[in-house]
């Protein structure tokens, strides 16, 4: 009988987690926006390539595949070409709903026009492994004509 509920117990925790995850995220202002822009503003056509993290911020500074993600994400903000926004899941973001996100951390990659590319869902490893690969991708290419560090 004690089988049974710590089964049921943790049946209903699972539950509680996936639900909790299933909730609309929401939208916290990328870097560079003025406080108080509003969403409409933030889905704007974009220029470049768009890279969008939809995840927890809190989980950045934990010691998990969560914080691999947001970090590898977060590393293309520098790169000249590409525009990086970041989503808070906990609160509620119109771009979310747009493109059908429902796993934290999710980071999708659009053309210039906000279509979808690529998506990666989760912290597995083998996502990690593809998500250092495309953000490796939009990296510029080292140019012909600077020194070779002689």
């Amino acid at each position: 009988m004690n089988k049974v509920a710590i089964l049921a117990a943790v049946a209903a925790a699972f539950g509680g987690v996936l639900w909790m995850k299933s909730q609309t995220p929401t939208v916290t202002p990328p870097s560079g926006a003025q406080v108080g822009q509003s969403a409409e503003a933030t889905t704007e056509k974009l220029t470049s390539t768009s890279v969008l993290l939809f995840a927890d911020p809190r989980e950045a500074e934990a010691r998990c595949g969560c914080a691999e993600v947001i970090s590898l994400a977060r590393g293309v903000g520098n790169v000249t070409g590409v525009d990086f926004r970041e989503f808070d899941t906990r609160k509620e973001a119109p771009e979310a709903k747009h493109y059908g996100v429902r796993v934290s951390p999710t980071v999708i990659i659009t053309d210039a026009d906000g279509v979808e590319k690529t998506r990666f869902e989760g912290e597995s490893g083998a996502v990690i492994a593809e998500l250092r690969g495309a953000v490796e991708a939009l990296q510029p290419e080292p140019s012909a004509e600077e020194p070779s560090g002689r």
